[in-house]
């Protein structure tokens, strides 16, 4: 492995799983920081707000600061906030996503006629109700944005449905697919790292868990991209996927720099 000026990490599965820090993670970390290394993290998870991601940071033992945390509800709420600020939002998510887009100063409607701009999340608290709601935002022709469209999120026993299960019904639905994709692989959250890093993208690494998000939102930037199988990849996807990640590792332990 050559060497990297700046590393973004995605952090579930990468950096621990559920409450259990993946062994090696923090030592790797600060080993990385003595070096002058810059780091970031990223993450597709869309039911934490910014300052929720740091607060369980620290209580797992993590040297990192909330500045450096880059969430996709923070990362949509910036997005929104460039191109939508003015427009009225309905919105399918969990409470982070809500606090982040309040936090931008977005206007947000409880009622899905008045909406301007449909945003989802993973909602773990997904009903009929608010498909209904949803679709007819979406059949009324307005503009969709959704934080990510991840399949499955590793927790520490096991991986649940992430916002992908959101998205995909909505999409069978309506047979719309959404206008925008914020969080990985899409370029917008991957952009908004590398504005916090710094740092040329030729000399940074991304760092993740799954390669049809991580991976390819490393590729889609330009950024060289190392697997870690610790969190929903295996090896054998490694060997079915047309995407191939720079370098595969047992765990972020195995990592250099």
């Amino acid at each position: 492995m050559r060497e990297y000026r700046g590393y973004i990490f995605d952090m579930d599965g990468v950096l621990y799983r559920g409450d259990t820090l993946i062994p090696g993670a923090v030592e790797t970390l600060e080993r990385l920081r003595r070096r002058g290394r810059r780091l970031v993290f990223v993450s597709n998870n869309s039911t934490r707000a910014r300052d929720d991601y740091a607060e369980r940071i620290s209580e797992l033992g993590l040297p990192i600061a909330e500045e450096e945390i880059i969430p996709a509800t923070y990362a949509t709420a910036r997005y929104l906030a460039e191109r939508h600020a003015q427009e009225r939002i309905f919105v399918v998510g969990a409470l982070g996503l809500v606090k982040e887009l309040l936090r931008a100063g977005l206007r947000l409607v409880a009622e899905p006629e008045r909406a301007e701009v449909l945003v989802t999340g993973s909602d773990p608290a997904i009903n009929y109700q608010k498909l209904s709601q949803a679709t007819s935002v979406l059949l009324a022709g307005k503009p969709w944005v959704t934080t990510n469209l991840d399949r499955l999120h590793p927790t520490e026993d096991r991986v649940i449905p992430g916002t992908g299960a959101v998205v995909g019904a909505l999409q069978y639905i309506t047979g719309r697919q959404p206008d925008v994709v914020v969080g990985k692989p899409s370029r917008l959250i991957m952009e908004q790292a590398l504005e916090a890093l710094g740092v040329p993208r030729e000399e940074c690494l991304m760092v993740g868990d799954i390669i049809e998000s991580d991976v390819l939102a490393g590729k889609n930037a330009g950024i060289d991209t190392a697997l870690v199988l610790t969190g929903v990849a295996k090896p054998e996807d490694v060997e079915r996927s047309e995407v191939k990640p720079d370098y595969v590792l047992k765990s972020i332990a195995d990592l250099e720099g």
